[in-house]
């Protein structure tokens, strides 16, 4: 009977496991020889692919450090909304028994030393991959914003003008 019951516990416990998937999300980047910010589509490990969240929004603000040929040069995160720390959330938008919500957290948002870039801008490429990687569900949600009262003015000028915008078309391109 023991047996029974742990074999039980075994096979509930390792068939509950999360799998893992692919996913692409889109991260603005700082420099890679470029004068200015260069938004990409980046392939990401998803752990929580069946969770039933947008999991290429979070992973906007995940870090990155490209793999190198010279591992003692390029060691640093690249990606800006890592580095400045600016995160975007969203509900279970699985569930359509809940309003789908989002997010953009910027009340750690700093700007790094050496920064070339106008912090407006660093916010409005964040902004444009969040518009790149959302799920048909959340094109039309306004995005709700959680920020410190110093960023707060300056950023909800910025989060307006993306609510307002036509979220099928681009919202910032960063080589204009």
């Amino acid at each position: 009977m023991k047996l029974l019951l742990a074999f039980s516990l075994l096979t509930a416990a390792i068939s509950s496991g999360g799998e893992s998937s692919l996913t692409t999300t889109y991260q603005p980047f700082f420099g890679l020889g470029y004068s200015r910010i260069t938004i990409a589509p980046v392939i990401c490990h998803d752990w929580y692919s069946h969770s039933g969240q947008a999991t290429a929004i979070p992973l906007i603000s995940a870090k990155n450090v490209p793999p190198t040929n010279n591992p003692k040069e390029a060691v640093e995160d690249v990606n800006i909304a890592s580095r400045c720390k600016v995160y975007f959330y969203t509900n279970d938008i699985g569930d359509l028994r809940v309003p789908p919500e989002m997010t953009m957290d910027v009340a750690s948002f700093v700007v790094p030393q050496g920064n070339a870039y106008p912090r407006e801008e660093i916010i409005r490429a964040c902004l444009e991959c969040l518009r790149r990687c959302l799920p048909e569900r959340l094109v039309d949600i306004p995005l709700s914003l959680k920020a410190t009262d110093a960023d707060k003015e300056w950023v909800s000028k910025i989060t307006e003008e993306f609510n307002s915008h036509d979220r099928r078309k681009v919202f910032f391109s960063p080589e204009k």
